[in-house]
């Protein structure tokens, strides 16, 4: 890659997992490797675990440490993703609400019924963040997400104006408006199932995953293909006239 060897990457090493030596030598048989100490294995913190072959008693050896992070939250990654899920949960609240009006809005029942199911969708993904702040410990509270309350206005607007609108041609400007907020969202939870990875607590909490938006964005793809060919049917007609 172009770099000095040891140099990739900038985690620090887990203390207490760095710090152990193993003694796998049996220091028996032809090949017996001899069983030497040195500067590299004692002193200085070493936890020196002798050879299961060797030991004279079970246990007799140092506890192995198998911790695959340290228990303090050094980085600040937890307050990190409370404060992406703080938005995030403020984000799906506003949705709840933007939702039904879009349900309202659409003409086309295979729409309507999708934005139904993202509805209950993200009245789930809602109960899965405050899971996520029960596993920190932290009070479930939400700030206020300037992105979404973006977006949602800019969805209204687009459905004022579809109410002049062609069946079709409204239904298609309301898809425009789904795919952005289903955009934001892929990225706000990838945002956060990334750095919920690096914390044990989280790592495997629901919030955390968040396949369905892709799957609702390919959902809405399928549907504007539809709408699309609708929205040409009538210039066919007229120029066949």
């Amino acid at each position: 890659m172009g770099k000095p060897a040891f140099s990739i990457g900038r985690i620090a090493p887990t203390l207490g997992l760095v710090d152990q030596f193993f003694n796998d030598s049996t220091g028996t048989g032809d090949h017996g490797e001899i069983d030497t100490r040195g500067p590299w294995n004692e002193g200085n913190g070493w936890a020196f675990t002798e050879s299961p072959a060797i030991q004279a008693e079970p246990g007799a050896s140092a506890a192995i440490v198998a911790e695959s992070s340290p228990p303090d939250d050094e980085a600040g990654l937890g307050d990190l993703l409370i404060d992406e899920l703080r938005d995030i949960l403020h984000a799906e609240k506003q949705l709840t609400k933007a939702l039904p009006k879009m349900i309202e809005a659409a003409r086309f029942d295979q729409l309507r019924e999708l934005f139904e199911q993202h509805l209950v969708e993200t009245e789930n993904q809602v109960e899965g963040i405050n899971e996520c702040f029960e596993l920190l410990g932290k009070t479930v509270r939400a700030k206020p997400c300037k992105g979404m309350m973006g977006l949602i206005e800019e969805g209204q607007e687009i459905m004022a104006k579809g109410e002049k609108k062609e069946d079709a041609a409204a239904d298609l400007a309301l898809i425009g408006t789904a795919q952005r907020v289903e955009h934001y969202e892929i990225s706000a939870y990838t945002t956060a199932k990334n750095i919920a990875q690096q914390l044990p607590t989280v790592r495997s909490s629901r919030c955390c995953r968040n396949p369905l938006r892709k799957n609702s964005d390919q959902l809405l793809n399928q549907v504007a293909r539809s709408l699309m060919s609708v929205a040409k049917m009538p210039a066919a007609i007229e120029q066949a006239e």
